[in-house]
């Protein structure tokens, strides 16, 4: 698969210029992983839509976010930071048994959010995974390249995430992807109306 194919399940931009469609930025066995693009708005929203109640200690569930006009310019925005250098949105299409490039959908998201290089050289990392794709190790098997990758794209030092205390399934994933627990805030997120308290991991490179 070329670097400029459209991503699984998404049709070629008016005018039927595949070039300026979303870019490859991993192939593995688990997955088909892009850079984000604005061709993925309803994609994005159905997304969304399906995981209202699975996704509501990750973010906060607002209208918007099942609105393909929302992900339109939201992902015009996240495309100019990937190509800044200021962030990597990454999109997963999995390769399940029944997979079909037409069929697909969404099924996993990994961004790297606010890359900064100076005295800190580090960024925030944050992990979206469809219902129906839980239990099987799928995200780590998009993640961990991910990570790696990220970072030496980038040369960072330190890639920081949070979990809610009661979120005990991201709690073991991000220390299965080498995150190390180093604080707890109070009232350090607003999700969903309500400020909530966050645990504050990190991982380093040596």
């Amino acid at each position: 698969m070329s670097a400029t194919e459209l991503a699984p399940g998404e049709r070629a931009p008016a005018g039927g210029d595949t070039h300026s469609g979303p870019t490859l930025w991993m192939d593995n066995e688990a997955w088909w992983v892009y850079g984000c693009h604005p061709s993925m708005a309803a994609a994005y929203a159905r997304f969304h839509s399906r995981n209202r109640f699975h996704l509501r200690m990750a973010m906060s569930q607002t209208p918007e976010v099942e609105d393909p006009a929302y992900w339109e310019a939201e992902l015009a925005r996240r495309e100019a930071a990937m190509q800044a250098g200021q962030a990597v949105h990454l999109v997963g299409y999995p390769k399940t048994p029944s997979a079909s490039p037409e069929t697909l959908e969404i099924g996993g998201l990994v961004s790297f959010w606010s890359i900064e290089h100076g005295d800190f050289e580090g960024c925030t990392f944050s992990i979206l995974l469809d219902r129906f794709l839980e239990g099987r190790g799928l995200m780590y098997a998009m993640a961990e390249p991910a990570i790696r990758e990220v970072i030496a794209r980038h040369k960072l030092h330190r890639v920081m995430a949070t979990h809610l205390p009661e979120n005990l399934r991201s709690a073991r994933l991000l220390r299965r992807l080498g995150f190390a627990v180093e604080g707890y805030a109070r009232d350090f997120l607003r999700i969903n109306g309500r400020w909530r308290d966050t645990v504050l991991l990190s991982r380093l490179v040596e």
